[in-house]
């Protein structure tokens, strides 16, 4: 009981310090209660169209063995993510220019001996994007599907928290326990949820509405309906050929829907 105290206070602590940090950057944190929800394709694609905006955004992999980024992007920086956190490289050893106005820090697959996003990883982590955020007007973080107390870290200092899920039962199921780990660690934020592979705008706003109202019922917590990706064969065949989709479908519906999202995201955050 002793150590689940200390570690309640000194993420509340975590907490507090987020909200006295000044900076130039937004840090956006895009996470999902499971694989597949295509969270990687809106965070990529996100990242990509504030950059085309004249923004200058770093996208940053946290998926330590099955990143899909450097795929998406079709381009594969020297190091990456799994260098940094299993053999202590410095942070911006690991970014890679993309262009002008967008870097990256690319994830890892495939690693036997990938390294555990520990609590202490992730502190090491938040004080070194720290040392580098004046350069970017927004952070783009894509955490590993699912939850674990460094992601947890990450959420709670991040600005704003962007959770993908898919119409699904058990992506909405697994949704809700990001939301209630969030909530047991003290988190008084106002998430945002992404609903993708939808076939039609009610079971993007029906599957929100199931999931606000077992949050605010449980939880007495409110949350953000952001909006919906619509199902797209186009997705399908740009993850196919390794081409970002913005690149290739840049007036479909889609590409609307991921503007729409940017329009919302360009809105200053508070504190």
């Amino acid at each position: 009981m002793i150590g689940q105290a200390e570690r309640l206070y000194e993420l509340n602590s975590l907490v507090k310090k987020q909200k006295q940090r000044k900076t130039e950057s937004k840090v956006i944190t895009f996470t999902s209660g499971k694989g597949g929800t295509g969270k990687s394709f809106i965070s990529g694609n996100i990242a990509f169209q504030l950059y085309k905006m004249g923004l200058k955004v770093l996208l940053v992999d946290l998926d330590i063995n099955f990143s899909n980024l450097s795929t998406m992007f079709n381009v594969k920086g020297k190091k990456n993510i799994y260098q940094y956190l299993a053999y202590n490289s410095s942070l911006e050893d690991v970014v890679f220019n993309y262009s002008d106005n967008l870097d990256i820090v690319f994830g890892e697959s495939g690693k036997i001996d990938h390294p555990e996003f520990t609590e202490e990883k992730a502190r090491r982590f938040l004080t070194d994007l720290n040392k580098i955020d004046s350069n970017y007007e927004y952070i783009i973080i894509d955490t590993s599907s699912g939850i674990n107390k460094g992601s947890i870290q990450i959420l709670l200092e991040s600005d704003e928290i962007i959770l993908v899920t898919t119409p699904e039962p058990t992506s909405v199921m697994d949704a809700y326990v990001i939301f209630k780990m969030l909530k047991n660690f003290g988190s008084d934020k106002t998430s945002s949820v992404i609903v993708n592979k939808t076939f039609n705008q009610n079971e993007g706003l029906e599957t929100f509405r199931n999931l606000e109202m077992a949050t605010k019922h449980f939880l007495k917590s409110s949350i953000n309906y952001l909006g919906e990706i619509s199902f797209s064969q186009e997705i399908i065949k740009s993850i196919q050929n390794q081409t970002l989709y913005l690149k290739i479908a840049k007036n479909s519906k889609v590409a609307f829907q991921l503007q729409n999202f940017c329009d919302k995201l360009r809105i200053p955050a508070i504190g």
